[in-house]
């Protein structure tokens, strides 16, 4: 059987990577690449920062037909800056998106490809996600689709995002929702490609977003995420209980369920 031969696209700029590190984290990309190993361990994996690279699209479009599928982190970008590095981002998608290839786009990932397949985002009216989801519900689509297989119809996933998908693409499918974020996953097709979405991240433990969440505080209430230090406490509580009841397996079922999608499109 042959093994997978996989993209991971880098989400975040350098400088944001530096403060994920700084908070005891890794860059999105490696989270990706650690679970990979799980699953497909004698995966072939190359890492691209669109960010931080000013020559990545021309250097990786003229490789793409030796990758299986491309993988979109996370990142704390916001889709509806108009910067630079979110600019990078849509452009190296769109191009991505004119060869035959299979995605898995997480959060921003989602975001971004929906922004470059012609759909529309924008800050998520119902509020954030701030290290959770939950109470997330599969659609009728959502039961059948193979991005589900063994997920239970209502879940809880570590999330972390301030924007949502409006207006998905025309051929969307939607598959998961939750009371903040009413495209929760998506199936959608754009140019030669076909995308599996989604506005969480089965990717990341919850001691991750932990972490992330002790990080940003200052900012968080900055931002009037949160009224006061003991509400974070109160949500940090909350996803540590969370933790201590998740099956690692479970919580990452989508990405596998992915994976062994592509094991079957390369071996038939």
């Amino acid at each position: 059987m042959k093994d997978l031969k996989l993209l991971i696209v880098e989400g975040n700029t350098k400088e944001e990577n530096s403060n994920f590190i700084q908070a005891g984290c890794c860059p999105q990309s490696e989270n990706f690449s650690q679970h990979i190993r799980i699953y497909e361990p004698n995966s072939e994996m190359d890492v691209v920062e669109p960010c931080n690279d000013d020559d990545c699209i021309s250097k990786v479009i003229s490789s793409l037909k030796k990758y299986n599928g491309i993988i979109l982190t996370g990142s704390t970008l916001r889709i509806n800056e108009n910067c630079k590095s979110v600019r990078k981002q849509i452009e190296f998608v769109k191009k991505c998106l004119e060869h035959r290839n299979y995605f898995f786009a997480a959060c921003w990932g989602l975001q971004v490809t929906v922004t470059a397949a012609g759909g529309k985002c924008r800050v998520a009216p119902n509020g954030a996600h701030t290290g959770i989801a939950q109470n997330i519900e599969l659609t009728e689509a959502g039961k059948k689709h193979k991005l589900y297989y063994s997920k239970p119809q209502k879940f809880t996933a570590p999330a972390f995002n301030f924007d949502e998908v409006e207006i998905p693409p025309k051929n969307s499918v939607l598959l998961a929702s939750d009371t903040i974020n009413k495209f929760g996953a998506i199936h959608f097709t754009a140019g030669n490609s076909e995308i599996w979405g989604l506005q969480y991240h089965p990717e990341i433990p919850y001691s991750y977003m932990i972490k992330l969440l002790k990080h940003r505080k200052k900012r968080l209430l900055d931002a009037k995420t949160f009224k006061n230090e003991e509400e974070i406490n109160q949500h940090i509580d909350l996803i540590t209980k969370e933790e201590s009841t998740t099956n690692d397996i479970s919580r990452t079922l989508e990405l596998k369920n992915w994976l062994g999608y592509l094991k079957t499109k390369i071996n038939g």
